[in-house]
């Protein structure tokens, strides 16, 4: 089975919520550019070792520590491959978001069109300003005349800058210009085939696969609503507190549950921001009207720790005045909240009446 029937969708339905999602997409193509190197170093008979994870390298090639990195939309034009160099685990506060000199050996980067690799060694990366022991926080170079991007990867890099709820119609305005389907523009992005993508939501990549669950679970809040003949519209900025609108006035966030916090007599679900620290990372209790928890996931982690077993479209809609409050942020909701199975009745639409 492939990633789409692990989640219960079509591979075009699963498609187009990564190719429409900026940030998901963001993350496909940031695993995307780690696969690349692998096919590069295969066809050249070059030995590799990846990584542990959440170690700040990705490989060792002849016992050199390599990070490999996607090209960065901000920075990157038809002039320039700028590529970001803030951590993306551990500690980020401070200087601390920032890598140490010795974290790797050589950088390993890639365009936009995701054709041959580019390599530097971390000793010729520029040093942080406030910190001579961390490396800059962005690196660039100028674009070898040899290496101009063509119309379709110079149009894409355009829409990937594009801020957040204003995305999702570039990117389908850019689609239906090119003439593909949603499948087809995933794999032209990522430069690999569906199968090549699909084997990226592996066990190693699990922040991918826990990411693509949340937003499969809006795929189903969609097909909830649709069925019930209830008129919503999902909100696709990136940082929104929003997921749907419904009947307009109906603020709508879509949650899965968290196993750990889970029982038989309660569901269990975060409650919290996945970016930010301290307060910064904590919701308020007036962003949202509803948590539309998605309960469809049959997980057995004797059949995979982090796929279900078996899916079926189930939600409960809990008010946000149910959720308990942070006990030391005044306004601010607990970092995971917990229900009574046995409270809320499953697919209610009476919520919308």
């Amino acid at each position: 089975m492939n990633v789409a029937e692990k989640l219960g969708l079509t591979e075009e339905v699963f498609c187009k919520m990564v190719v429409t999602t900026k940030m998901l997409l963001s993350n496909v193509i940031g695993h995307a550019a780690e696969l690349q190197y692998e096919k590069y170093l295969t066809k050249n008979n070059i030995k590799y070792e990846k990584a542990p994870t959440d170690t700040h390298y990705d490989y060792v090639v002849n016992k050199e520590r390599q990070q490999v990195k996607r090209f960065e939309s901000a920075s990157t034009t038809d002039n320039l491959i700028g590529i970001n160099l803030t951590k993306t685990h551990g500690d980020r506060s401070g200087v601390g978001g920032f890598y140490k000199i010795n974290d790797f050996d050589s950088l390993v980067f890639y365009d936009v069109d995701f054709l041959d690799p580019y390599f530097v060694k971390a000793s010729d990366i520029p040093r942080h300003a406030k910190d001579e022991n961390r490396l800059k926080g962005k690196y660039i170079i100028n674009r070898p005349e040899n290496k101009r991007l063509g119309k379709f990867h110079s149009d894409l890099l355009k829409i990937m800058k594009i801020p957040n709820e204003k995305f999702y119609p570039a990117i389908e305005e850019f689609r239906d210009r090119e003439k593909l389907s949603h499948k087809q523009l995933l794999e032209k992005i990522c430069n690999l085939d569906f199968n090549e993508i699909d084997s990226l939501f592996c066990d190693e990549n699990f922040r991918l696969i826990v990411g693509v669950k949340g937003f499969a679970a809006e795929e189903y809040f969609n097909v909830f609503l649709d069925g019930n003949n209830i008129p919503y519209k999902q909100i696709k900025e990136m940082y929104s507190k929003v997921d749907h609108l419904v009947k307009e006035s109906k603020r709508i966030q879509v949650k899965t549950i968290h196993s750990r916090s889970t029982n038989k007599d309660y569901w269990g679900f975060k409650t919290h921001k996945s970016h930010g620290s301290g307060e910064g990372e904590l919701y308020k209790d007036d962003e949202f009207d509803y948590i539309a928890l998605f309960i469809g996931n049959e997980m057995d982690e004797t059949y995979s720790k982090y796929f279900p077993k078996k899916v079926i479209n189930q939600f409960i809609l809990i008010p946000t005045s149910d959720l308990e409050k942070h006990p030391k942020h005044p306004g601010y909701l607990k970092r995971v909240s917990k229900v009574p199975k046995n409270k809320y009745k499953i697919n209610d639409t009476t919520v919308f009446d």
